[in-house]
């Protein structure tokens, strides 16, 4: 087996430091990914063909890496493997900023609105003398049924309350 400086530095580690084989690629697979990574390798060394698959490393520091690889067997004529090349990339940081980014946005829809859906409650409040659950019914049937997101709804209230047409729009629910 041969690595490439790349892989070497996913693992931590520089060329010369360590003779790279199969069996010292998949001591640094973390322990749940051993196995589908393992069934990659067999169905690759026992027919051929190409596999790819997301999997997690552990390198010689404990840091654990999410690294992509891919990998393509080719078989001779006689049907047994002959050589077996790739690449693995390391995905880590890539994923780390999309699952940041990803918890950005939902922390953001979730608490994005609330000031606006809290004010239409507010309004549904006075005007019809309910509570802020039974408010806030009346804004979600609403979203339901006119299949509208419910800040949509509620900015149209606050919206309609600023020009003193709340009670029109509540009419209309």
């Amino acid at each position: 087996m041969q690595w490439s400086d790349g892989i070497f530095g996913i693992h931590g580690l520089r060329q010369g430091e360590v003779v790279p084989t199969l069996d010292v690629l998949m001591a640094h697979k973390h322990p749940e990914d051993r196995e589908p990574v393992r069934a990659v390798w067999a169905d690759l060394l026992d027919g051929g063909g190409q596999g790819a698959l997301l999997h997690r490393i552990v390198d010689v520091r404990g840091r654990e890496r999410r690294v992509f690889s891919a990998v393509q067997a080719d078989v001779s004529p006689s049907g047994r493997v002959e050589q077996a090349r790739g690449f693995m990339v390391d995905v880590t940081q890539s994923l780390r900023i999309e699952s940041q980014h990803a918890a950005s946005e939902a922390i953001e829809g979730a608490f994005g609105h609330k000031a606006v859906i809290e004010q239409a409650k507010g309004v549904v409040m006075a005007l019809q003398g309910v509570d802020a659950q039974a408010a806030f019914q009346v804004l979600a049937t609403r979203s339901q049924h006119a299949n509208v997101k419910l800040h949509l709804v509620a900015e149209e209230l606050v919206t309609a309350a600023a020009n003193g047409k709340a009670r029109e729009i509540l009419e209309g629910y």
